[in-house]
């Protein structure tokens, strides 16, 4: 825990080609999302190479703070670094989790779709409510530099 709150962003960074590999070796799968008449299909690749970059921009945040001598508030990093990371890992292993349930080649039930879209859209929204943490944090440290 120590290591989060004195360097975030390498723990964020460190994640990066983790999620990649995660992309590349997982299953073929997409995530269907539906905004009213359209359905928009991102692959699982696609996903984690978005998720990456997200990774990328917080974890240079963090470094940016930090290289200007700024004073992080600990707890608030810990829980924007805790809350970010396992929210996009669990939107990541999701279609893992929708191979065990639905047998390959064989159509998605939709009762079961639903629960994993309603689940993934809970979490995503969490994980975009917590963003405002880092941003708070942020400007906190930016304003309160250490002596």
């Amino acid at each position: 825990m120590k290591k989060i709150t004195e360097a975030p962003h390498f723990v964020f960074w460190i994640l990066i080609p983790i999620t990649i590999l995660i992309g590349l070796m997982g299953p073929n799968k997409t995530f269907y999302v539906n905004i009213q008449d359209i359905y928009y299909v991102i692959g699982l690749i696609h996903v984690t190479l978005i998720i990456s970059i997200i990774f990328a921009v917080l974890g240079f945040g963090y470094w940016v703070v930090i290289k200007l001598n700024g004073m992080l508030v600990n707890k608030l990093t810990l829980i924007h670094s805790i809350i970010t990371i396992i929210g996009f890992l669990i939107i990541i292993l999701i279609p893992f989790f929708l191979l065990n349930i639905v047998p390959e080649g064989s159509s998605y039930d939709f009762v079961t779709l639903l629960k994993f879209q309603t689940i993934a859209f809970w979490i995503f929204s969490l994980v975009v409510f917590i963003q405002l943490l880092y941003l708070f944090n942020i400007i906190i440290a930016l304003i309160t530099k250490s002596k």
